[in-house]
């Protein structure tokens, strides 16, 4: 594989496919988009009419005033809040795994104390016996002062009457994947109704849906694996939406000079059916 960096993003491809593009020079939180699969399937949908903030695959949290998720303020006294690329302190450029290191400062839009400094890392390999593109997206967030994990005033209210916040690092589906039914979620290779998945805390969760345009009907997945025991957000109605977090069942506290140690792997992948 391939890792082509240049001023405003970092594009990993195989051969002339482009897996995914990293835009590092977002003004409030880098992302990756598209997001694809090797039959070229794209998978992720990037500031859709909706949800502007919803931007591929993305990786933010919301602090007490900060907020770095939804890039406007929620509450009153709150501001958007804004992961600022510093430097690739690793590249990576041509192997059978290609990434880098990236160094970012996470701070209030209005010029406020920075809240956290984060090194980033960012893999991908091509994986053809699993038809798909294996991601790692790892990150080291260090408090620079005293704070708290908080969760949205959005969370979703399960039937048990739990909170479920979405914060963490969550994928945003194209538009097809919600809504239209058909759409599989599979925790710990076992499926589950997509209404029963959030608030779980297994360590292998996957979405797949279908692809439109595509006949026979071409479907593609994304499957999100952690060791942290942080709980899975997961819904597609009215759109199809994936994360993972360490504050989706509750607040986190954090003290100055405290590390939250984050890693995820994701495969992007091509699902072929029995028939194939």
């Amino acid at each position: 594989m391939n890792l082509e960096l240049d001023t405003s993003a970092a594009t990993f491809r195989l051969g002339d496919r482009v897996a995914g593009r990293y835009n590092y020079t977002d003004e409030f939180k880098p992302y990756l988009h598209p997001l694809t699969t090797p039959a070229g399937h794209v998978v992720s949908l990037a500031s859709p009419h909706d949800h502007k903030h919803h931007k591929g695959l993305m990786y933010a949290l919301s602090v007490p005033n900060v907020n770095f998720w939804e890039e406007r303020p929620t509450k009153p006294g709150e501001v958007p809040g804004r992961q600022v690329h510093e430097q690739f302190t690793s590249v990576t450029d041509a192997a059978e795994t290609v990434g880098f290191e990236q160094t970012l400062r996470w701070l209030p839009s209005d010029g406020g104390d920075p809240i956290f400094q984060e090194t980033r890392s960012i893999s991908c390999r091509h994986e053809p016996a699993s038809n798909g593109f294996a991601w790692i997206w790892s990150a080291e967030l260090s408090a620079l002062q005293d704070t708290e994990l908080t969760m949205s005033k959005w969370s979703a209210l399960q039937a048990d009457g739990r909170l479920v916040n979405y914060h963490g690092l969550g994928i945003r589906f194209r538009r097809e994947f919600g809504c239209t039914g058909g759409n599989r979620l599979l925790l710990d290779g076992q499926e589950t109704p997509i209404a029963e998945g959030s608030g779980t805390t297994y360590r292998i969760a996957e979405f797949e849906g279908s692809i439109d345009g595509t006949w026979p009907v071409q479907k593609a997945a994304v499957r999100l694996s952690q060791s942290m025991g942080n709980a899975l957000f997961v819904m597609d109605k009215p759109f199809a939406f994936m994360g993972i977090g360490p504050s989706n069942l509750g607040p986190v506290s954090l003290k100055t000079g405290e590390t939250l140690t984050e890693r995820y792997e994701v495969l992007v992948f091509d699902v072929v059916s029995d028939s194939e």
